[in-house]
């Protein structure tokens, strides 16, 4: 997976060094379980570009287990699925069974009503 970025811009002229590191530490308090990287660097227009790097925490045997969950809900689903046939195919056995016509089936009346 990808690291997440966030970038701030801060003019020089208007904040200072002293600024610039409340703003940072602001910024990690308001993401306190991330593991944050921060760097900053004034660029020749004299804006502070302050870039906060979010390190990912996914392993490779983390993801190994979401893909082993997500398998286990498709076969539950497909259970799931097999189970509702057989409870229809069961109340078409029984109707079968005490009435000797399929489930479904229109009763011939052998005449034509028009609308």
């Amino acid at each position: 997976m990808k690291n997440k970025y966030l970038e701030y811009y801060m003019d020089s002229k208007m904040y200072g060094k002293d600024e610039v590191q409340k703003s940072i530490e602001n910024t990690k308090k308001e993401f306190p379980n991330k593991e944050i990287e921060v760097q900053v660097n004034l660029n020749k227009f004299g804006v502070y570009i302050i870039k906060f790097t979010f390190k990912n925490k996914n392993s490779f045997i983390k993801n190994i287990f979401i893909k082993l969950k997500i398998k286990k809900k498709n076969k539950l689903l497909l259970a799931e699925n097999k189970e509702v046939k057989t409870k229809q195919d069961k109340v078409q056995k029984r109707f079968e069974k005490y009435y000797g016509k399929t489930y479904g089936t229109y009763k011939p009346t052998h005449t034509y009503k028009p609308y």
